[in-house]
């Protein structure tokens, strides 16, 4: 798993963490859809820590999920796995917030092309102004 992934599989495992935190998912009888949320979530994680093929369908649908019926919680994951999973996810984008991770993804290529080290959360804090 190369850092770019594992840095995107952190900010799974901090969005599971949180939702389950959270209303709805701190009931004590959770409804199916629900539940099926949180297990499609929790199985999510599980996939792409094994390298399982179709990680990135699973996640735009499951971040399409998430958007649609609990739009209360999406602040609780990060803008950065819309971008990884892509797709239909970058509708909930706007468009500055993709440029900034197009500025961030040619860095990381320019990087490689020159073959130094990439630090994804040094760039992201630089592109993001979060210093």
């Amino acid at each position: 798993m190369t850092p770019y992934q594992i840095h995107h599989l952190n900010f799974l495992k901090i969005a599971y963490n949180n939702f389950i935190k959270s209303d709805p998912f701190t009931r004590e009888e959770l409804t199916k859809d629900d539940a099926e949320f949180i297990a499609n979530l929790k199985q999510l994680i599980e996939d792409f820590e094994s390298g399982a093929g179709e990680v990135r369908e699973h996640g735009q649908d499951l971040l399409d999920r998430a958007f649609r019926m609990y739009p209360d919680l999406v602040h609780l994951i990060a803008r950065d796995l819309l971008w990884y999973f892509g797709g239909s996810c970058l509708h909930n984008m706007p468009d500055d917030e993709i440029e900034k991770f197009q500025r961030l993804d040619e860095m990381s290529f320019e990087a490689e092309e020159n073959g130094e080290e990439f630090d994804y959360l040094k760039a992201r804090s630089s592109v993001f102004e979060l210093n």
